[in-house]
């Protein structure tokens, strides 16, 4: 039998996991190395508000409905309310609303927070496709997409807490989505 998630060479056997006759390694690795995320400047929270942000991570949310990623969402309605009102939150906060989220919530620990959730390297292939989707339609302003981009693409890595292989996360810059917009 092999454990295909972490490496292909490990075998298991029968022998106990830990405190057996032998002495047994299990060999280093580095599941993600985490690339810096530069936050936006408040330009955004500036030129759209308060209101238009929130309306923003819920337009996002209500797509991810739609998705295969709704089965990570609460099916009560008040509860995924809750939800998606608790990222509006670090979202204002981080394009400049003031200390909204942190002040309730502590730090972000994208990673950590998520953990209960099993979010795969997939799961944010789909997340950021819903977010080009969202920021076409909700007409984000054209001036600030770089910016924005250049914040939410690094910082979805974070959200990954489950791998599904060891490759590289793939990364989606700035020069290879511009087109889309």
């Amino acid at each position: 039998m092999q454990n295909s998630c972490q490496n292909e060479n490990i075998k298991i056997s029968n022998a106990p996991r830990f405190g057996g006759e032998e002495i047994r390694v299990v060999e280093a690795m580095i599941d993600v190395i985490y690339p810096s995320v530069p936050f936006p400047s408040n330009k955004i929270f500036k030129n759209m508000g308060e209101t238009k942000i929130r309306e923003m991570v819920w337009h996002h949310h209500g797509l991810l409905l739609k998705t295969k990623l709704a089965k990570l969402f609460p099916a009560n309605e008040d509860a995924f309310a809750m939800v998606v009102d608790k990222s509006a939150d670090f979202f204002v906060e981080a394009l400049g609303g003031g200390d909204i989220f942190t002040s309730v919530h502590g730090e972000p620990h994208l990673r950590m927070r998520h953990f209960k959730v099993p979010i795969d390297e997939n799961d944010r292939e789909v997340w950021l496709s819903m977010y080009k989707k969202t920021l076409k339609e909700i007409d984000f302003p054209l001036e600030h997409l770089e910016e924005f981009w250049n914040w939410i693409e690094p910082l979805s890595i974070r959200m990954i807490n489950r791998r599904t292989n060891m490759e590289a996360i793939k990364r989606h810059y700035w020069s290879s989505v511009k087109k889309e917009f």
